[in-house]
């Protein structure tokens, strides 16, 4: 992929909390829009990679070492792929936003297969070398309706909040679609909307901090009245008999944030999530130091520091104005960032903790 801005070839963008991509050495942002579709034996053999270990994963999911080493990597060859413009691997890795196998807020994993399904079911693929496959005949018209089917389905899932955001109003997308001359399911159902499994999401996520790839660095998740008794009574750990929210605390930092008051509390013990009422929504802060990160652990630490540093909003400013945007926001309920997002604002004579200020300055003021 080449940057717009500067020209230099892409091998791999850094990748943003809200489904963006930026060049890592210009900082521009790149749209997924801006991908060109097409079909070449190099992308095609990348795909078929990713795949396969998509299919070994599959085999072992009793394992859930060997399980992640291969979801890993088809991911990474997935994501490989769909950099080169291959229209199958865009389908695959959308599916995998959509389903949970890459860490990301439950908004923006929406909102990013949704632009992958888009991209491919609104494009005609470029055939620079086309391989013996079906799927590709008839310029990918058959590729392109699987993509708009599960552009169709996914519109369909999303919570009723979504419906306020015009970009989503299924009913319009599928006219565009059908004038495009692919083939969708009837319509049925078209206003249902379905919610998830908010509990299972959080876990999930707090869980991904132990990936060996990618892991999130640190994210704020809302949790509503009720909610955090349920989370607190999830139980797993090596006896099996303790608390989730528990076993996490011992080598991630978790800060509950009352959602009215301001108050929080460190969960570090059983006394301190018991200290918590029950019957109050939350903002779950998480920071996930010791994970596998592509900077090294001081480096991590001094973003850390810099989030919970005291300010006119007293101890933990920064993470303060990130839940204040997201209070004022119509449907964000998460916000998960990873390494990348800070090294969107880092330059070479810019430090950390400025970075990280700039970051929080354009989630408080978006453009």
């Amino acid at each position: 992929m080449i940057c717009q801005n500067c020209n230099k070839n892409i091998v791999r963008p850094l990748e943003l909390y809200n489904g963006d991509w930026a060049c890592p050495s210009c900082k521009a942002t790149v749209g997924i829009q801006s991908i060109a579709v097409k079909v070449n034996k190099d992308n095609d053999d990348t795909f078929k990679l990713s795949e396969l270990c998509y299919l070994r994963a599959l085999k072992c999911r009793n394992d859930p070492s060997k399980y992640q080493k291969e979801i890993n990597r088809a991911i990474e060859y997935c994501r490989s792929a769909a950099r080169m413009g291959n229209p199958k691997a865009l389908i695959r890795l959308g599916y995998f936003y959509e389903r949970g196998y890459i860490t990301a807020d439950a908004t923006e994993s929406a909102r990013i297969a949704y632009e992958y399904y888009k991209l491919v079911w609104s494009n005609t693929p470029e055939m620079e070398e086309r391989p013996a496959d079906r799927d590709y005949a008839d310029s990918g018209k058959k590729l392109r309706s699987a993509a708009a089917k599960l552009y169709l389905e996914l519109l369909k899932k999303l919570p009723a909040s979504f419906k306020r955001v015009g970009e989503f109003d299924y009913k319009r997308e599928r006219v565009k679609i059908l004038e495009l001359g692919l083939t969708v399911p009837d319509d049925d159902g078209a206003d249902r909307a379905v919610g998830d499994d908010r509990i299972s999401r959080i876990v999930g996520v707090l869980q991904s901090c132990y990936n060996e790839d990618r892991p999130p660095l640190f994210g704020i998740m809302r949790l509503e009245k009720g909610e955090y008794s349920e989370l607190k009574a999830v139980i797993g750990g090596k006896s099996g008999k303790e608390s989730k929210l528990l076993e996490f605390a011992k080598k991630l930092l978790i800060v509950m944030f009352d959602a009215d008051i301001g108050d929080f509390r460190t969960i570090k013990t059983k006394d301190d999530s018991e200290e918590l009422d029950d019957d109050r929504a939350y903002f779950l802060y998480f920071f996930n130091a010791g994970g596998r990160h592509t900077l090294p652990t001081s480096k991590c630490r001094k973003i850390s520091d810099t989030l919970r540093k005291s300010g006119t909003l007293g101890e933990y400013t920064d993470v303060k104005r990130i839940i204040g945007a997201m209070s004022r926001s119509v449907i964000q309920a998460d916000m998960i960032f990873s390494v990348d997002d800070v090294l969107r604002y880092k330059s070479r004579l810019e430090p950390f903790w400025h970075a990280t200020d700039d970051l929080i300055n354009s989630i408080e003021n978006p453009k």
